[in-house]
Order: C-alpha cells, then structure tokens, then sequence
C-alpha cells in the first residue's frame, strides 16, 4: 500500500528547506476567504499592522504583528514532512508555538472562535488548515516537569522522535534545531529524543508504522529500547486496534513487534548483542526478511 513516504524528497540544506516552507505558505487555495480571521484588536494597533493576504502565511504574519514583543514560530511535524516529501506530501495539521505575550494571542483566539485542546493549547482551522496553537513555556513537557524551559530551544528536547525536534522563527525564517537533524532525516535514522508523552500508545504505533512503512532504516539504541519496552506495555491487538482507530488501516508488521519482544527479554547488558541475537533467531525462522531494513545506529 503506497504511503505518504513512498516518494522521499529530503532536502540538502536549510535554505531548500526554508524555500519548501515559502512554497507551501504562499499558497492560496486553500484560503477562501481573507476576511476569515480579521483580527479584532485594540483600536491603537489597528493602523500599525498589515493588511491580511489570502494565503496561509498571510494569515501567519498577521498573527506575528499582533504579537509586538514575541515570536512565533512553525514546529515539528509540518517542517518535517516538508524536508523529507516537499510541498505535495504535506497534509496535515499546523503546529505553531508561541514566546512572548501569550495573553494577547489568547485573547485574539478566544474572540474569534478557536477551541481549547486538553493539552492547553488552542485549534482553529484556516481555510482547509487546521492549526494548533501552543505557549512555548506551558507545552506539555514542559508544563509537567519533564524538560526545563530555557529559550525557544528547549522544545527540540520535548518530542519523542528525533524527525520532530525542529522549528523555525517565523519572522526571521531562521530554523532552530540539531546540527544533525538533516544528516539524520536523509539517513532515516530514527532516535528518540524524550520518551514521555500525552499519549504512549499513540506513539507506540506511530514508531511501529514508521518501521513497518520502512519510512524508518536506522534506529539508535534508545529507539530500540524504547521499542523493546513497548511490547512490555502493550499486546499487539491494542497497537493494531489503535492504529486502525487512527489512521484507518493496519499496517504494523506482527514479525517487528516479535522481533522487539525478543529483544526486550534479551539476557546480555548489551543492547547491540540483543540485538544481533533477536535477528539471528528470527533469520533461523526465515522472518528475517522483514527485519532486512534494520540497522543498530550507534
């Protein structure tokens, strides 16, 4: 069944990734109607700001002058999947994070109809686009502890993969993110980054699908121990049951979740032994051919 990834187009540099960004934000059809999001401000900006284009990045500008001391950033996913498929394998939700006076977007956001989310940030749909708004200092990771906040770079530590850590100011078009992060996207080297989410099951599949998808060939020894401990916490009918629910197929191959059971009751304190030895049991199986796009990333 062919993927979103079937046709990878990674990028070479930030600045291809900052001209796939200006493409897909330019765009206009899928902004009907430019009077969609007036903003209702304070009559004394009112004059200060500019006039909202009918495009998405139109919209995004006019959000980033109401904001007059902050920035406003794109994060994860929609700079991801731009780097690795470009414009036409992007379709998806908007994550856009928010330093600085987050009471005044709030305010804006209310006023024009956004929802809250349980996770304390808002959703509104632009166009055909919906967009998740979030307050840098109060994301999930950071509001419960698990990652101290520090400057707009402290949310390349929140996301649990690797392919996520990634934003970029949105006036600057300046991107925040590992030195590694392009090497690892055009190698599909797959790492996590912090374990702990809103949502462990979610994420289980969502690693799963990568593997079995093979939009994943390499992953770190902590991806692995991740995906060991997993098969400890969940049975294969509920990451498969999840996934249907989720994305509306069942993709996750039953050889990879034994394979990484095998591995999680691995008796060596080596992870690149458990490793080997889970592949030569499986390979004495003839399962081996499923494990072939496999490769401990040290």
């Amino acid at each position: 069944m062919p993927t979103k990834f079937s046709k990878l187009k990674p990028v070479d540099s930030l600045e291809s990734l900052r001209s796939r960004v200006g493409r897909l934000f330019s765009s206009s059809d899928r902004v009907k109607d430019p009077h969609q999001f007036a903003l209702p401000l304070l009559e004394e900006m009112r004059n200060e700001l500019p006039v909202f284009s009918p495009t998405l990045g139109g919209f995004i500008d006019f959000l980033s002058a109401s904001l007059p001391h902050g920035e406003v950033y794109l994060f994860g996913g929609v700079l991801r999947d731009l780097a690795l498929l470009g414009r036409a394998g992007f379709n998806s939700d908007i994550d856009l994070v928010v330093e600085g006076d987050w009471r005044a977007i709030t305010r804006y956001l209310d006023s024009c109809g956004a929802t809250r989310n349980r996770f304390g940030g808002y959703r509104l749909t632009v166009g055909a686009w919906p967009i998740d708004i979030w307050n840098a200092e109060e994301t999930w990771a950071i509001r419960h502890g698990f990652v101290e906040y520090k400057g707009i770079d402290s949310l390349t530590r929140t996301t649990v993969l690797n392919w996520d850590a990634i934003l970029m100011n949105w006036r600057t078009k300046n991107f925040v993110c590992d030195s590694k992060y392009l090497f690892s996207l055009k190698n599909r080297a797959l790492d996590i980054v912090l374990e702990a989410n809103p949502n462990p099951l979610g994420m289980a599949v969502r690693v799963f699908r990568h593997l079995s998808l093979k939009d994943a060939k390499r992953i770190s020894p902590a991806a692995t121990e991740y995906l060991g401990r997993c098969t400890g916490r969940f049975s294969f009918n509920q990451l498969t049951h999840d996934e249907l629910r989720s994305y509306g197929n069942s993709l996750i191959d039953p050889v990879l979740f034994e394979f990484f059971s095998c591995l999680r009751e691995g008796t060596s304190s080596s992870i690149r032994q458990n490793f080997n030895n889970a592949v030569e049991i499986f390979e004495d199986k003839g399962l081996g051919i499923s494990l072939r796009q496999l490769d401990l990333d040290f």
